[in-house]
């Protein structure tokens, strides 16, 4: 066996190690193709983003060669819309060159993600001082690949226009190639003889050089700090600044307001920007030699009401009688879906059966029983916000009952046309208890019921007219609401409103109306005050006297036609600006009443017949029931209706106390329920890190097992060849004894020889064949042990990656008991909120809870 082994050895490397070095030769040439692989395919991206990079670069130049300007441009998604842009066709015929897009409309980039961009993987980023695309291979995230938008090639994407300048534009008004203008040479000025000199013989040392052409580029334009939208009619006046994206002493910045004069801009000053306007800005160069101004950027900033619209409340029949026992209540919410939410309570009539209800959210119609509420009942419900921006509507009431206008007394009202005197004035026409006359509860002063009134659109009879609606003493009447409809920009809006919230908006703020919408102006179509069925027994109206009215005597503070809720139309001049002026010394609120400007007024109050307000008698508090329980005409009935809403209130205060309870308790459980989430994360992370290293030690194992068995197939290989080799050379040597045997001129002696040759030949194959038998078995052990450990490392890694899972889940569920908690901590104060709120008020008005 040793002969045989020598006989295989080659230049001292032995057979089996020649194939061990040509496996690990393979190995390494197979890593090395893998290598090489990954760079052709880098290579072959980067090949790719070069060819892209100087198409790009191309197209830029191309395009500010022929008109375009890409001067201060920092987004390569701009860079790409200005290059797939286009001349307008009118603008194309007058100017030389190439006037359409320079890329694909349907070109689109495709950027890295975070993690791509970690890798040293080719990407394109736009060079804004050079003015071109540069390739890189490192940092934040570029643009990987430029491809075709399947959807917009489909679509036959058309490309945008953008206006470019040109030195050169073909004539447009002359027959020649270029518009030129012809001028008269100039007649010269005194003397037309020159004084002459010598021409030195030896030229000048140094031609003058003229100054190089500015390749003039166009400024960035201003970007604003808050883009124009729709904003809360609260938020405004909005605070805007203007930043300016040009290089530092390049550009002073300008603007203009609902397309007024433009007003330099001061960095540190935020332009107050009033409700509905337009705000143009623009950057202007400092240094117009080197800079076109930039394009102007227009932002429009509308406003919507913050106040919410109150529900409407429908009956299936105005009042109880002997056929109809129930009636179903419908309320319809008139706000933007996901704005708000409708809450109610049923009250009975003053002086009536049944209990007053605590608010509930409405979740459909339902039904009101007359054996609960015998002489009827009443629904008051507002909308709740539910939305940011946005605030609880005024309370709306009606009443199913058999009495007509209101409860408890009357309205009057007196319009007017001019400004009145002071304690001797007048009205143009008064109307005596017109809420019971008409059986009504809300005054449409676009069509009010009684002929000899003055509606608005009679006493301001130019539609071209412009006014703003002032609302007087609106903190004395808390009852009455204002609402209105106009049109503005082709939309409808509507405003239904508490007069004293009305008022509490500034003079300067408020819309201006005309009749028919001219410019600058929102067209009036609808005004009303309206008044609940309860509004006395709500204190909720000044209570007074008609001679003070008319007669414009003050009232107990000072105020205008007695106190009275009085809406005035005041003069705004076709420039904007008002046309009038008001003294607020004369009005219980803050627009003050009209001295000048008045175009026409109207005043709605109760006609008791106690003192006027302006008399010592009179002990009138808005809002406040006990201050005028002795003039209401059941005072009575007038006890029970506020015994009624005592009781309710007190209940509400009840049951917020219970729900702030309930609502913090919550919030703790929460609280602990984040500590056992917290805890259970911890363990999961723990196992899942405990799973991975078990899978790691695993892995290792099995590629240790993996080595093992490639040296047994290895030496498997070696032994297979070495035992062929042995078999070709014991058949060889067999052969040439049998060929010597039967040669006579063969000695005898070398017959003898090969035959004994021949014999240790076939022993040295047998043997051989035996060895590489056992080698052959050895490496299909080692085989199955690689598979074991391989299969054993596979579990462990599928054990790691579901704790990781279950770790990830338990760390979501921390996340969510977080925001769980967080969510009930926010309601708990809320309620708690709530609570504090109800019994302030209840406490204010009725004194401690019982």
């Amino acid at each position: 066996m040793k002969q045989v082994r020598r006989c295989f050895k080659i230049s001292g490397i032995s057979l089996l190690e020649v194939l061990i070095m040509i496996a690990v030769l393979g190995i390494l040439s197979g890593i090395g193709a893998v290598v090489l692989n990954d760079g052709s395919i880098k290579g072959s991206r980067g090949a790719k983003l070069r060819s892209d990079l100087n198409i790009l670069n191309s197209a830029a130049a191309t395009y500010q060669a022929f008109g375009g300007d890409l001067t201060g441009v920092k987004d390569p998604l701009v860079v790409i819309s200005k290059l797939k842009s286009e001349m307008p066709e009118e603008q194309r015929q007058l100017m030389p060159g190439l006037g359409g897009s320079f890329l694909d409309p349907a070109l689109k980039l495709v950027y890295q993600s975070e993690e791509e961009a970690m890798t040293m993987s080719p990407r394109l980023y736009w060079d804004n001082v050079s003015g071109k695309f540069q390739l890189a291979d490192s940092g934040p995230p570029g643009i990987k690949a430029l491809k075709l938008d399947a959807y917009a090639s489909a679509s036959n994407a058309e490309p945008a226009t953008e206006e470019r300048r040109s030195t050169f534009k073909y004539a447009s008004e002359s027959n020649w190639i270029w518009d030129y203008t012809e001028k008269a040479v100039p007649s010269p000025l005194g003397s037309n003889t020159f004084p002459t000199q010598t021409v030195a013989s030896n030229p000048p040392s140094s031609i003058p050089v003229p100054p190089a052409l500015v390749n003039k580029g166009t400024l960035s334009a201003p970007t604003f700090s808050k883009q124009g939208g729709s904003f809360s009619s609260s938020a405004f006046p909005l605070e805007v600044h203007l930043i300016d994206t040009n290089s530092v002493g390049a550009a002073t910045l300008i603007y203009n307001i609902n397309f007024g004069a433009w007003i330099d801009y001061d960095p540190g000053t935020p332009i107050s920007v009033p409700p509905d306007s337009t705000i143009q800005a623009q950057a202007v160069p400092i240094r117009p030699s080197e800079w076109y101004p930039s394009l102007i950027n227009k932002q429009y900033y509308t406003s919507f009401s913050s106040l919410l619209l109150p529900p409407i409340i429908e009956f299936s029949d105005d009042h109880f009688s002997k056929d109809q026992s129930t009636i179903t209540v419908t309320l319809a919410n008139s706000n933007l879906p996901g704005t708000s939410e409708i809450v109610y309570q049923i009250v009975p009539t003053p002086g009536g059966k049944g209990k007053a209800t605590v608010f509930q959210t409405y979740s459909g119609s339902f039904p009101v029983k007359s054996s609960s509420y015998p002489a009827g009942f009443g629904i008051r419900a507002y909308a709740s916000s539910l939305a940011d921006g946005y605030e609880d509507s005024r309370i709306a009431t009606k009443f199913a009952t058999e009495v007509q206008g209101l409860f408890g007394g009357h309205l009057d009202l007196d319009t007017s046309t001019f400004v009145s005197s002071i304690g001797s004035g007048s009205t143009d026409a008064h109307t005596h208890d017109i809420t019971g006359e008409y059986g009504i509860s809300s005054v449409n002063f676009f069509s009010i019921p009684d002929s000899r009134q003055v509606e608005i659109f009679e006493a301001i009879k130019n539609p071209s007219q412009r006014f703003k609606l002032l609302v007087v003493n609106g903190s004395l009447s808390p009852g009455l609401s204002i609402g209105m409809t106009y049109e503005k920009d082709g939309v409808t809006h509507h405003l239904d409103v508490p007069g004293y919230k009305y008022d509490d908006t500034k003079v300067g703020e408020l819309l201006t109306f005309s009749l028919g919408g001219v410019s600058g102006s929102s067209r009036l179509t609808g005004l009303w005050l309206t008044a609940s069925q309860d509004i006395l027994y709500q204190a909720g109206a000044i209570p007074t006297n008609t001679g003070e009215v008319k007669g414009n005597v003050l009232g107990r503070f000072n105020e205008w036609r007695n106190g009275s809720l009085t809406v005035q139309a005041v003069a705004v001049d076709s420039s904007g600006k008002d046309g009038f002026t008001t003294d607020d010394t004369l009005s219980n609120g803050n627009h003050g009443a009209a001295d000048s400007g008045l175009l026409w007024e109207a005043a709605l109050f109760w006609h008791w017949d106690g003192d006027s307000y302006s008399e010592a008698g009179n002990t009138f508090e808005p809002g406040e029931l006990e201050s005028i329980l002795a003039q209401l005409d059941d005072p009575e009935a007038a006890a029970a209706y506020l015994e009624a809403l005592r009781s309710s209130a007190e209940r509400r205060v009840t049951i917020s106390s219970d729900n702030a309870t309930e609502a913090r308790k919550s919030a703790e459980s929460a609280a602990l329920d984040i500590l056992n989430a917290e805890q259970n994360a911890e363990k999961a992370s723990d196992i899942a890190i405990t799973r991975e290293d078990e899978a790691r030690v695993l892995r290792l194992l099995a590629v240790e097992e993996e080595s093992v068995w490639n040296v047994a197939k290895a030496e498997a290989d070696a032994a297979q060849a070495a035992a062929e080799a042995a078999r070709d050379t014991a058949d060889a040597a067999a052969l040439y004894a049998s060929q010597v045997a039967v040669d006579p001129s063969v000695d005898p002696s070398t017959v003898a020889e090969a035959k004994k040759a021949a014999q240790i030949a076939e022993e040295v194959a047998k043997e051989a064949e035996k060895s590489a038998t056992a080698a052959s078995k050895e490496a299909e052990n080692k085989q199955k042990e690689f598979e074991k450990a391989l299969a054993a490392a596979l579990d462990a890694q599928d054990r790691a990656d579901d704790a990781a899972r279950d770790a990830d889940s338990a760390e979501n569920i921390v996340n969510g008991a977080r925001e769980t908690a967080a969510d009930l901590a926010g309601k708990a104060e809320e309620a708690e909120e709530l609570y504090a709120r109800l019994l302030t008020d209840y406490e204010q008005q009725y004194g401690a809870l019982p």
